[in-house]
């Protein structure tokens, strides 16, 4: 294995060590912070709705409901959040190990190549040896946030050529297209939603006045019809 396949090899190894650390501690951010903000959140509308009358809406408290609901799902994972925190902090330290393996790694010396290959081999089985949790729903968003905004990962950026669209979750980048085009049709800049409503509705309503002229033409029209009778007892 050459030097440069090492610094890969370790660079990759480095990747997927912290990303499951990001990953659970990202979840346990989420455990500890979300239920906080909704209860917040329904508390302070029900407050609100109290002193202001515009607050008392069925739409509002369907929202309200709904993250509600968010609340109850996530109260299994809350029970886990310190677990999710203890895995999240063994991933860290082993990735700690990996950039020092990183960067003791000489170009010139072939005993360092030799050494970083049997240390990785040892952390790849304390790796394997973490148990994993189930991530929490939107974990991963987060994780690839805090992945590459909390730390120095120049080096492994570099040495795996990752770029904006490793950086950005691809489901994440979905999501932001489809929210956008969904808040384009419901502004209706250009009045296409209009339009188009109005080209398939055109013929519909074309036949109804067809058939609506045709139903009037075929109605007999009364008249009164002037007596042409001749009065006899006029000209007498």
């Amino acid at each position: 294995m050459t030097e440069q396949a090492i610094k890969k090899q370790v660079a990759r190894e480095y990747y997927n060590v912290l990303y499951g650390a990001k990953l659970h501690l990202a979840s346990y951010d989420i455990c500890e912070k979300v239920p906080t903000a909704i209860s917040m959140i329904s508390l302070s509308f029900g407050v609100l709705g109290l002193s202001f009358s515009q607050l008392n809406s069925n739409s509002l408290a369907s929202l309200l409901l709904i993250i509600g609901i968010i609340g109850i799902i996530l109260k299994p994972r809350e029970l886990q959040k310190e677990q999710y925190k203890a895995i999240g902090g063994s991933l860290t330290d082993i990735s700690k190990k990996l950039e020092d393996v990183y960067c003791q790694i000489d170009e010139q010396d072939i005993d360092s190549v030799h050494q970083a290959r049997t240390d990785l081999k040892i952390i790849r089985g304390d790796h394997s040896s973490v148990v994993m949790l189930s991530p929490v729903f939107l974990s991963s968003w987060y994780a690839h946030y805090k992945l590459f905004s909390e730390h120095n990962s120049d080096w492994m950026c570099s040495e795996l050529a990752l770029d904006w669209k490793d950086k950005i979750p691809f489901s994440l980048r979905i999501t932001v297209v489809v929210l956008l085009a969904a808040a384009v049709l419901w502004a209706d800049p250009l009045c296409m939603a209009t339009k188009s409503w109005a080209w398939f509705s055109e013929p519909c309503v074309g036949c109804w006045q067809n058939i609506s002229d045709s139903s009037q033409a075929i109605t007999p029209t009364t008249e009164a019809i002037p007596d042409t009778k001749p009065n006899y007892g006029a000209t007498k």
